[in-house]
């Protein structure tokens, strides 16, 4: 452990950057590239299962016109996003932000969370690294928050007040309304 304390303030900021760009961005391509492609084919799985195995397929045109749909409402963010975001988060940070989602919300937030906490600027290594800390805290407790309610969830609803329980059937609605909102939004600008 001491060889490599010692090592590394001895290493030049050069030396830094030739194992960040030859070593460690490379891995993070493969990894990510891997992972994102991966995520990409799990997620045709529900509805090629409901189309062709429970055959409740809707036909090729809805699925185009959903596609087209689709393709009108984000393709400004599907651009903006990556540009506006890699600054603050860096490559390793985009890769976990887009596959983990919630980008706006909680990963952002929390990366910069952590640059503010040490001080960083961006555009440095350190500003990336620690970005890609608080992005990770980010997923891990969003993790471990979505287990606790998952399995502590039909407890929780056993101990509430009727009135409390009742009142969670508007919780649905409330969402797409708040959906709805967003999206109005967005085509306003």
């Amino acid at each position: 452990m001491n060889e490599r304390k010692n090592s590394s303030s001895v290493m030049s900021e050069q030396e830094k950057e030739e194992i960040y760009e030859k070593e460690y961005i490379p891995k993070v391509h493969r990894f990510g590239t891997f992972s994102m492609f991966l995520i990409l084919i799990l997620s045709f799985i529900p509805a090629l299962y409901f189309s062709f195995a429970l055959d409740f397929h809707p036909g090729w045109s809805v699925i185009g016109q959903a596609a087209v749909t689709m393709v009108g409402i984000e393709i400004f963010t599907w651009i903006l996003e990556p540009t506006v975001y890699f600054p603050m988060i860096g490559i390793t940070g985009s890769y976990i932000s887009f596959v983990a989602g919630n980008i706006t919300n909680m990963r952002i937030p929390a990366a910069t969370a952590a640059q503010a906490a040490i001080g960083t600027k961006i555009g440095t290594r350190k500003n990336e690294f620690a970005g890609v800390i608080g992005i990770v805290a980010s997923v891990i407790v969003n993790f471990v928050v979505l287990i606790v309610v998952i399995l502590g969830g039909n407890f929780l609803l056993s101990i509430l007040p009727d009135v409390v329980v009742d009142s969670l059937s508007y919780a649905l609605p409330s969402v797409y309304g708040a959906l709805l909102v967003t999206f109005a939004a967005r085509l306003k600008k």
